[in-house]
């Protein structure tokens, strides 16, 4: 038998059991973890991003300076964990000197969107002398680093 009375109460529960995403996010932009190799292509190095979650598109606006090398490229990335590195899921334009902006959208899936809650997706700079990543910073929830 249907009963309008528990359609509306399975819809609220379904809503209260949805994930709640906060809106904004930041990040802090720091050098790559180095070693004697290549610690001359990536000390100095410092920036800041925001992002927000509209829907499933995250845009992200950001700044960067006092990098040894020009700019050659950003991404967005997922992790298994924060601070464990992972592959590229959306590319963002960057001013392609030491220092400038850093921009872009990434429309996220489902499973994307839970890591970025979970503070697994990062933001990651490459620069000429350190094509495998010059700058990164860990999204977390705006106010919480």
């Amino acid at each position: 038998m249907f009963r309008p009375c528990m359609i509306g109460v399975t819809m609220a529960a379904l809503l209260a059991a949805a994930p709640a995403f906060a809106a904004g996010f930041e990040a802090e932009l720091d050098p790559v973890p180095f070693d004697a190799t290549n610690r001359a292509d990536v000390l100095g190095s410092i920036g800041n991003v925001t992002a927000t979650l509209d829907g499933g598109t995250l845009t992200i606006n950001g700044t960067f300076s006092a990098m040894t090398s020009a700019a050659t490229g950003g991404s967005v990335r997922i992790g298994l964990a924060k601070g464990v590195p992972g592959d590229a899921i959306g590319t963002l334009t960057v001013s392609h000197a030491p220092q400038g902006t850093i921009s872009g959208s990434v429309t996220l899936t489902a499973a994307q969107a839970a890591a970025l809650q979970k503070q697994s997706l990062y933001i990651r700079i490459d620069s000429e002398k350190a094509p495998d990543g010059n700058l990164q910073g860990w999204l977390e929830a705006t106010g919480t680093n």
